[in-house]
């Protein structure tokens, strides 16, 4: 039998301890130290955590939402996963079942109305996320599925251009030609420049970037200087195009959280010459894998086939990433 309680902040070395450390799914990304560069008041959080025999060994980050006067216990909306991050000791279907029906049990009696989770995606969780989703699924959740476009080193020629599209090997032959150059960004006005380019970008959308230019730094400079990297691509010492990249170690994974382009750039498609240059660095660093998200919205109902299409040419192959609802 589990017992749960309710996140306290005087809990946040041993959540992180166990999320880093511990568990088989987790990462910084639903670590104390990153969830807390939010200011206060941005979500309101009810992350749970979970002992078996005085052992903690799940933690569940999560935060409320309302829709309709509906009380939701929601995957915390200030990471890419939250869902249930769980060591291997009770991962196994019986505890896993009756972990996910204490849950349940819990949150009724806090009032909650309903449940929507999206765990780990198998890139970055070993093992796989598969029980987790069938346990979630035999206990009646609803599922959707966003399709997430990824390289698999695997089956990646070390030729790293022959693994492209032949346009693609055009535009990068191009790009080479014109000494496009890759650099990473380090100092805080490089950072300033690529969140400009990404403001543009997402600005024909009438979005802005999850990340303020502020935030950007305190995540740069104080929480993450290791696990988070910022590439920019250069045309006669100007800024062309950048990505932010969360590295994963642990898993062998590397995730393009932000890729943008300079939309005055668009016919020499410095983009092209970024992917093919991130897909050369984390191949030379022996990853396993480079992630360059999902390319489809409102929980998978639309895709985006353009995205989809660029992303296809390089040689990339294709995962799912599973969102879980349930009313309770």
């Amino acid at each position: 039998m589990y017992s749960i309680i309710e996140y306290k902040e005087n809990m946040e070395y041993d959540w992180d301890e166990f999320v880093l450390n511990q568990s088989i799914n987790g990462n910084f990304l639903q670590s104390r130290k990153f969830l807390n560069y939010h200011p206060k008041g941005r979500f309101e959080d009810c992350s749970i955590l979970f002992y078996y025999k005085e052992e903690l060994v799940a933690v569940c980050p999560a935060c409320v939402e309302w829709e309709n006067e509906k009380k939701i216990f929601h995957s915390h909306k200030g990471s890419t996963y939250g869902g249930i991050v769980i060591s291997k000791r009770v991962y196994r279907t019986e505890k896993l079942l009756e972990l996910i029906k204490g849950l349940e049990d819990f949150l009724k009696k806090k009032n909650f109305n309903k449940i929507i989770m999206k765990p780990s995606m198998n890139l970055l969780s070993n093992p796989s996320m598969d029980l987790m989703y069938y346990c979630l699924g035999y206990l009646n959740y609803r599922e959707y599925k966003e399709l997430n476009i990824y390289i698999n080193y695997q089956n990646y020629n070390p030729d790293i251009i022959s693994n492209l599209s032949k346009m693609k090997q055009r535009i990068i032959r191009k790009c080479i030609k014109e000494n496009v150059q890759l650099k990473k960004l380090s100092e805080d006005c490089q950072i300033g420049d690529f969140h400009e380019i990404l403001e543009g970008n997402l600005k024909k959308y009438n979005k802005k970037p999850v990340h303020s230019y502020e935030e950007l730094l305190d995540l740069k400079n104080k929480r993450f200087s290791d696990e988070i990297v910022f590439w920019g691509v250069y045309l006669d010492e100007k800024l062309v195009a950048g990505t932010m990249v969360f590295e994963f170690p642990k898993y062998g994974c590397a995730h393009t959280q932000y890729l943008a382009a300079d939309l005055a750039y668009n016919k020499l498609s410095p983009m092209s010459f970024l992917y093919y240059k991130m897909a050369e660095y984390y191949f030379e660093r022996k990853f396993r894998y480079l992630s360059w998200g999902i390319s489809t919205e409102d929980l998978g109902r639309y895709i985006n086939m353009g995205l989809t299409n660029n992303k296809e040419e390089y040689g990339s192959e294709h995962n799912l990433i599973a969102i879980y609802e349930k009313d309770i």
